[in-house]
């Protein structure tokens, strides 16, 4: 892609036809329509496949320990306590899973911070398992018949925490627009 801002002109290290490069390439110009500048945004990831971009980025980027961005994200944005400065978070299931005290806790005290959740359904590095968040029905390669019960639906639990803004957007396209508005929020 060109007429990157937040990202290097590298190769983004992620598999052909992923979904984390068109959240990352929308992130870009996300922030290119909010007029940011490179050192107004720190982006905290965890570990994931989401969490290898770190690299790619221009900005700040602080990674932490799987589960656990969304808690160093909150320390930093309340150490900035700068409305001016972005923090985001790139978040997977397999992390909110594990830090979702964390999701719950930020969504609550309303910390300025904006968490993306790359929710592909299952827990794709470790084989293919559901995650808490995969819905009944949806096939996996460890359950190709489908999961036989209903997966957790975060938008509900952070929007019922007490979250300003919650949003599902559906990972095809250009979802620039509504990372935008995510990130005007706070």
């Amino acid at each position: 892609m060109s007429n990157r801002v937040f990202l290097t002109e590298d190769n983004l290290p992620f598999c052909k036809g992923c979904g984390h490069s068109l959240i990352s390439e929308s992130t870009d110009r996300a922030l290119q329509k909010l007029n940011m500048q490179l050192l107004d945004v720190v982006m905290v990831t965890d570990i994931g496949c989401h969490g290898i971009i770190d690299k790619c980025f221009r900005t700040h980027t602080v990674h932490g320990l799987h589960g656990r961005s969304v808690a160093l994200a909150s320390g930093i944005s309340l150490a900035l306590n700068n409305p001016q400065k972005k923090v985001i978070v790139y978040i997977g299931d397999g992390g909110a899973t594990i830090g979702m005290q964390h999701l719950l806790d930020a969504a609550h005290n309303n910390f300025n911070m904006t968490v993306v959740l790359h929710n592909n359904m299952l827990y794709g590095m470790t084989g293919g398992q559901p995650s808490e968040f995969t819905p009944k029905g949806f096939k996996t390669l460890s359950q190709p018949a489908g999961r036989t019960k209903s997966g957790v639906d975060i938008c509900e639990m952070v929007k019922a925490a007490g979250a300003p803004y919650v949003s599902r957007v559906i990972g095809i396209g250009d979802i620039s627009d509504a990372l935008a508005e995510a990130f005007s929020r706070n």
